[in-house]
């Protein structure tokens, strides 16, 4: 039974039963509408013969002239007069006057017989082996039985036609299931040919041959839309791998930078005997790129443990400006260190619904960046309020600035302007990427709007509760 694991076998089957069910049921109503008609046309035909000797008798003409009359009943052109029969019972159900080709015998009653009207009966009795449609109807004058008249008929022509159709329904039911099973099959194998196609190209699809994409041919059907679903889902799997791939470069050229700052400093530092200052020199040079090493990778391995799991946020309400005291405190010694001022300006009080830690973060990490890249003296800007269902965060510097080229790559992990924000700022291209991760967890936006020298502005919007 291994071809039913094959799904064009099993769209066969199912269409070939569907079609047979149908076959079936026409089948069925073709031959009982047929039989009832056959039937219908030989009763009327034996009503208007009951009809006619009923009429007859009560005109009170003879047998002989009753027989006249019935051959030449415009009804029984069609058929053989030899294969009409009629009787006539008197009230004691002696026959009293028969049909010549009866040749003495009689009409018998079956158990079954078809009430067709208070008088009237029709039953399927045998003469000679001979299959009879039959027909009886009591004549009651002045509400007395007098007669009981019965005509009949060969009935081997509305047999051997019903049973003609039925042989031929059944042959052909079986033809056409036969058909049905191969040109389901056709047509199954044609409409999932294009799924063998898209099976072979993902098969060939490696994380080295990424740029390959499914083909996308045909109507806009179902299928279509898979192959535009795969390779959107390509698509995403190229660019992660691309990001990782970038990522792990980028990665290794901070450790080899850090690490060969540091073999160079402890390789002059061994080749002479030096003094007490130099070493100094040297130890401190080495203790900015560890340093520098710990802080990134304390930011990778944040990155890597929390944004791999968005259910692990915990969200409360959390009050603005509680959030924004907690922050100056934190960054009371930056900011004393490079003689900046800080200005926060909250109008209105608000209420975020969030991680408390991540939002901390947040604007921790906005607000350094913003300090380490402006000068002694300069100014920091954190404005804040409420525009209907949004709060607008803005951090704002008069800063060092960021050219317009680079403004589309800053969120990007590692990334750094290199002509404006360099490695000796000691930013490790980490903060804004989790910031960015931050505001999009929390379904809020964040922009930047930047001008060399003029300063930095930086627009986090979050819903507010």
């Amino acid at each position: 039974m291994r071809f039913l694991k094959s799904i064009v076998w099993r769209i066969t089957i199912w269409h070939s039963i569907m079609f047979i069910f149908i076959l079936f049921l026409f089948s069925g109503f073709l031959y009982f509408t047929f039989s009832k008609m056959v039937t219908k046309e030989v009763d009327s035909i034996l009503i208007r013969e009951l009809s006619l000797i009923a009429y007859c008798l009560e005109e009170g003409d003879s047998y002989s002239k009753i027989e006249q009359h019935i051959n030449r009943l415009r009804s029984f052109k069609r058929v053989n007069q030899e294969e009409i029969y009629w009787q006539i019972e008197n009230d004691r159900g002696q026959i009293i006057a028969e049909s010549r080709n009866l040749y003495g015998q009689r009409i018998n009653d079956s158990e079954t017989l078809k009430k067709m009207d208070e008088n009237t009966f029709s039953w399927d009795p045998e003469l000679n082996g001979i299959p009879l449609r039959a027909m009886s109807m009591q004549l009651i004058s002045q509400n007395k039985f007098t007669y009981r008249i019965t005509v009949a008929t060969n009935d081997r022509i509305r047999h051997f036609a019903i049973d003609q159709l039925r042989n031929i329904i059944i042959i052909c039911n079986f033809l056409f299931l036969g058909i049905s099973i191969v040109m389901g099959w056709l047509i199954s194998k044609k409409t999932l040919k294009p799924i063998h196609q898209i099976i072979r190209t993902t098969n060939t699809i490696t994380a080295t041959s990424l740029h390959e994409r499914l083909p996308i041919e045909g109507p806009e059907d179902e299928l279509q839309n898979l192959s535009k679903t795969l390779n959107g889902m390509i698509d995403r799997l190229e660019d992660s791998f691309t990001q990782i791939q970038q990522f792990t470069s980028d990665v290794s050229h901070e450790l080899r930078t850090s690490l060969t700052i540091m073999r160079g400093e402890l390789d002059v530092a061994l080749n002479r005997n030096r003094s007490e200052e130099e070493y100094k020199g040297v130890l401190y040079a080495v203790l900015e790129e560890v340093i520098y090493l710990s802080d990134m990778v304390e930011k990778f391995l944040y990155l890597s443990r929390n944004t791999s799991n968005t259910n692990l946020i915990e969200r409360k309400t959390v009050d603005g400006m509680l959030l924004f005291k907690n922050v100056r405190n934190h960054l009371l010694s930056l900011e004393m260190k490079k003689q900046i001022e800080l200005h926060i300006q909250i109008p209105d009080p608000f209420i975020l619904f969030g991680d408390e830690d991540l939002l901390r973060r947040l604007f921790i990490n906005l607000i350094e960046n913003a300090f380490k890249y402006t000068p002694e003296g300069g100014t920091v800007e954190i404005k804040a309020n409420r525009k209907e269902k949004l709060i607008y965060i803005n951090v704002i510097d008069n800063g060092i600035g960021i050219s317009k080229e680079h403004l589309p790559f800053i969120f990007q992990r590692f990334y750094r302007a290199d002509d404006s924000r360099s490695r000796s700022q000691g930013g490790t291209g980490l903060g804004l990427s989790l910031c960015k991760w931050i505001v999009e967890v929390h379904e809020g936006t964040i922009e930047v709007r930047s001008k060399p020298d003029e300063g930095t502005s930086i627009t986090v919007k979050l819903p507010a509760c």
